[in-house]
């Protein structure tokens, strides 16, 4: 079996500064490029062998780590980020970023209620010098989108959410997209 290991090194404040993507086509190449890279660490992960390794440099500036830092650094991530909040999708992982790099807003099934929408418009209205990209990602096997699919197939499965008004505020906006998506399955079948 394959071991996989991925290090955050810093390295005193000789590290320099990771250059930012100078446009929304470079921020996306460099996430694609990020997560082909982490895809590739775990290929042949139970019949390979031998040690795949990952090395994300870091500045320490990023953190606020030298003794001469007088204030937190300021943020300068390059893409704001919409994630399910399913702690099996680590972003900057993912993505084979560190610290300042991305702006990430995570929420169960990446519905947009005000938190979400405030944060993102946070970025993008007090970050726009360094923001390139705004990017939604989604994953397979999401919880609360299970339970919208569920609660559309079967309204009955929705009374035992009366009393849940978090996790219900959450299948009440995922909603809008499943019945969206039932009507395209629909209409694409017809067609076919």
């Amino acid at each position: 079996m394959k071991t996989v290991e991925i290090t955050y090194r810093y390295q005193g404040d000789a590290t320099t500064l990771r250059e930012r993507p100078a446009d929304a086509a470079a921020a996306l190449r460099r996430m694609d490029d990020g997560s082909r890279a982490f895809s590739d660490l775990f290929s042949g992960l139970v019949t390979g062998s031998g040690t795949a390794q990952r090395v994300v440099q870091i500045n320490p500036r990023e953190l606020g780590l030298l003794a001469d830092a007088a204030a937190a650094p300021p943020q300068r991530p390059y893409a704001a980020v919409l994630g399910c909040a399913d702690a099996r999708v680590p972003v900057e992982l993912i993505f084979n970023e560190g610290p300042n790099d991305l702006f990430v807003v995570r929420v169960a099934g990446n519905t947009l209620g005000d938190d979400v929408r405030g944060s993102l418009n946070y970025a993008l209205e007090h970050l726009d010098d360094s923001i390139k990209l705004v990017v939604v990602l989604g994953h397979s096997g999401c919880g609360a989108v299970t339970a919208a699919v569920d609660v559309f197939l079967s309204a009955a499965g929705y009374l035992s959410l009366a009393a849940e008004h978090a996790i219900r505020g959450l299948v009440d906006r995922l909603q809008v997209v499943v019945q969206v998506s039932s009507r395209r399955m629909r209409r694409s079948t017809v067609l076919t």
